[in-house]
């Protein structure tokens, strides 16, 4: 009889650090040799491709720590493998898995070993915190598996004390809770597969069986290597490509006494598939969101918030299922352009991040850090921030998102002769093949900006032809007005674009000037004003006169930290010109709030004329130049 003959006869009548560290260990090994298949059949919550990559590499964290562990004590094992789990989470599944250890840990507290018993009251605790994470649990996921699972662990207890007959006999349980996974979410009854989610569970579970049966770890995988990227085989094409919620979202919250209920409370109405995993001052929170620079704000209150992770989903199902890729126009701004988000999801809008500073501290805009965040900030530091132009590898992973998904690119940015970065876009505009990529100087910037993309996203829905679509852009850039009402001279004076004696003169006299742009994108003054009241109603006065040109005009409003007057503002609007539709409202984005302040309030117009007629001599051919 040989050493893996014995062991299989031979009972296991208690559960150690040792050997829970090694069945995990194992497990991993048989989730890594199914990854590919689990990135396939991921259709819910979203079908991003990504459970199996998120699951694996949340466990490899996991191994990270516990393969150079020392301690046998299994709560000390436990709360390690707890932590880790939390730290090092990805994706829905990770944050389910991460609170699922939680709860184990939390039941085997100051405990050295296991009887089958004890470890069925932990496991019905650890089922309990991974449903206690969600808001609304789902049945058919991996909390089903884990639920059927659990239950029978408990069941089985009572009646073996060997956790080889125990664990052996859970596993029909397991599969049978993953089969029916299929019948009770329509999603996945249409796409004819199980949920990914559960289905890594299980194989989580036959790696630790065939660990027992076996003796040894199967394959003890490179815990230090990159992850290869996964190209997925034939993919499922029965997925629903609507996704509501963009961005997959996920931070780590520090602080003192976390209430996990508030934040759940508090971020519910933001998005979906949220989950609020962790305790004893630190938690992960995962949601499914189209503001992430919102939930981030949110959670600032709370405590200390780190190890940011955003994933555009949308991208994400694009690259896993290329036959969803249809569209023939693609449209890239930067973050400097204001629009509602509503917007920008519904009309896939892509956005190159510009870089903030605070100090050493550097954030992508709109990403790392939301605008409301920003201008706090500015109001309470003593030291300037700067913005700066979007990095080289920033601009080129939008590229590189963006440049299969479509057959043309129209890429419109803030003024060349005002920033860097519509230079930066040229550049590496030319990586890719000539005329794929069409740089676009907007000549404005904030709401103005946003009113020149959204005259593109409407020409594209037209379905007009890309020569129509780049003149009716060229059109918008010439008809789009713009007015900015400063508060205060305080930040042009902090950012030297006037000296101190005008700053306190503009002060003492309660001067509000209205700046503008040019038709070459340089910044005009274009009325000042003694008072804030004076200067929106100067700045409505010649919103009125450069109107008359115009059969329609769309409207759009921009504040800075100042939401009570952008709202005034639009009122007025609504009134002055017998505006019916809403006024959309955006925050501006911190571009123009660095250098107008916390306060500042603008509205732009775009006039819309009736369509030229294009006929061959005056559209442009773009065959030979990415740039115009």
């Amino acid at each position: 009889m040989n050493k893996t003959e014995k062991l299989h006869l031979s009972k296991i009548r208690y559960l150690d650090g040792t050997r829970l560290r090694n069945a995990i260990i194992a497990s991993i090994g048989n989730l890594e040799q199914n990854l590919d298949h689990l990135n396939k059949i991921n259709v819910f919550p979203v079908p991003d491709g990504d459970t199996g990559t998120n699951m694996f590499l949340t466990m490899r964290h996991i191994s990270s720590v516990l393969v150079n562990l020392p301690d046998r004590a299994i709560s000390i094992v436990s709360s390690q493998m707890a932590e880790s789990a939390l730290m090092g989470a990805q994706g829905n599944s990770g944050a389910i898995l991460a609170q699922f250890f939680h709860g184990f840990a939390m039941g085997v507290k100051g405990k050295w070993q296991l009887t089958t018993r004890v470890f069925a009251t932990a496991v019905q605790n650890a089922k309990k915190a991974a449903y206690s994470a969600l808001t609304d649990p789902k049945d058919g996921t991996i909390l089903s598996v884990i639920s059927d699972w659990a239950n029978f662990i408990h069941k089985a207890s009572q009646k073996t004390e060997d956790f080889v007959v125990l664990l052996e006999k859970s596993l029909p349980t397991a599969k049978k809770s993953l089969a029916e996974t299929q019948k009770k979410l329509e999603v996945l009854k249409k796409a004819g597969v199980v949920d990914a989610g559960a289905q890594g569970f299980v194989h989580l579970l036959e790696g630790i069986v065939n660990f027992i049966n076996k003796g040894r770890i199967r394959r003890i995988i490179n815990l230090v290597s990159p992850l290869k990227h996964i190209t997925p085989a034939v993919p499922v094409t029965k997925v629903d490509s609507d996704i509501k919620f963009r961005y997959c979202t996920e931070c780590i919250i520090t602080g003192e006494s976390i209430d996990p209920l508030q934040l759940k409370t508090k971020l519910m109405d933001l998005g979906d598939s949220l989950i609020v995993a962790g305790g004893n001052g630190r938690v992960r929170v995962h949601i499914h969101t189209n503001t992430p620079e919102t939930v981030f704000d949110i959670l600032a209150s709370h405590g200390e918030v780190s190890s940011k992770k955003i994933d555009d989903m949308v991208r994400q199902f694009q690259e896993a299922f290329p036959r969803a890729r249809v569209e023939r126009i693609g449209i890239v701004t930067d973050s400097s352009c204001d629009l509602p988000r509503d917007f920008i999801v519904h009309h896939r809008i892509h956005i190159i991040p510009v870089r903030l500073s605070f100090g050493t501290q550097t954030f992508l805009d709109k990403v790392q850090i939301s605008p409301g965040e920003f201008y706090d900030r500015l109001a309470s530091s003593t030291e300037l921030p700067t913005t700066s132009q979007p990095s080289a590898a920033d601009i080129r992973q939008v590229f590189h998102d963006v440049v299969p998904q479509y057959d043309r690119i129209l890429s419109i940015h803030l003024p060349r002769v005002t920033s860097g970065t519509f230079q930066a876009v040229e550049n590496a505009s030319r990586e890719f093949e000539k005329g794929k990529i069409i740089c676009i100087d907007g000549k404005n910037i904030s709401c103005g900006l946003g009113l020149v993309v959204m005259e593109a996203a409407a020409a594209v829905k037209e379905g007009l032809s890309f020569d129509k679509v780049f003149l009716r852009i060229q059109e918008a850039i010439e008809n789009v007005n713009i007015f900015i009402i400063l508060p205060t001279l305080k930040y042009l004076v902090r950012g030297g674009r006037i000296s101190k004696s005008k700053g306190i003169i503009g002060k003492i006299i309660h001067l509000n000037p209205v700046v503008s742009f040019d038709r070459e994108g340089h910044i005009v003054l274009a009325a000042k004003a003694l008072g804030e009241k004076s200067a929106l109603k100067k700045s409505l006065k010649m919103a009125v006169k450069q109107t008359r040109q115009y059969k329609k005009v769309r409207w759009i409003v921009a504040h800075v930290n100042a939401y009570t007057k952008a709202e005034m503002v639009a009122a007025e609007l609504a009134k002055r010109f017998n505006i019916g539709e809403e006024i959309p409202i955006v925050e501006a984005a911190p571009a123009l709030g660095v250098h107008a302040g916390p306060g500042t309030v603008g509205f732009a117009f775009i006039g819309i004329t009736q369509l030229p007629q294009f006929s061959k001599s005056n559209i442009p051919i773009f065959h030979h130049s990415n740039q115009l």
